[in-house]
């Protein structure tokens, strides 16, 4: 994996989200939102490193003063160019390095609205804290849409009402960043 700069802070969060979402959505403003209080609360934030909510946060993170890391694979989406927001690029070979990348430094994780492949990232991280059980890591889910998610998930699947406490949902960005602080204890 290559790399350019080098994040100098301990706290990294890991925010997953759609790269599809229009810088005039109400995703794309939390997902600014977040970032800038993210940093603002001294965590490094960490995400794909492409468009839409992975833009926002990496550009309301950068407004404050913060540290961004981008972690892209160039294999698999190409000649698309990486947000400018960002301080820090990591080059993964494969989509599988690149989850393992933005799973293994972060110390919790944030998803907003997002398509597969943030579902992809959440189930992930999701699986591991099951596995290995809770632990430190905050799951932290931003915005109320995520809640008929969680409840079609255990209505129709073999996901049970137990798994569900190693996910939170936070109304606001101002209650992530609440929520990780009280978790991480900082």
């Amino acid at each position: 994996m290559s790399t350019t700069g080098t994040a100098t802070e301990q706290h990294i969060i890991t925010v997953f989200g759609s790269s599809r979402c229009p810088e005039d959505s109400p995703i794309y403003r939390d997902a600014y939102l977040l970032g800038k209080l993210l940093a603002e609360a001294g965590f490094v934030v960490c995400n794909g490193g492409y468009d839409g909510a992975m833009r926002a946060v990496s550009q309301g993170a950068r407004e404050a003063g913060g540290h961004v890391i981008g972690i892209m694979v160039e294999q698999l989406f190409g000649p698309r160019a990486p947000n400018p927001w960002l301080v820090e690029r990591l080059q993964a070979e494969t989509l599988f390095a690149r989850l393992e990348a933005l799973t293994s430094r972060a110390v919790g994780f944030v998803a907003v609205t997002g398509g597969t492949g943030t579902l992809t990232e959440l189930f992930l991280v999701w699986s591991l804290s099951l596995i290995n059980g809770p632990g430190p890591y905050p799951i932290i889910l931003l915005g109320d849409n995520w809640r008929p998610v969680l409840d079609a998930l255990v209505a129709h699947l073999d996901v049970h009402q137990n798994d569900l406490a190693a996910i939170q949902i936070a109304a606001t960005p101002a209650d992530v960043v609440t929520l990780l602080r009280q978790r991480l204890d900082v």
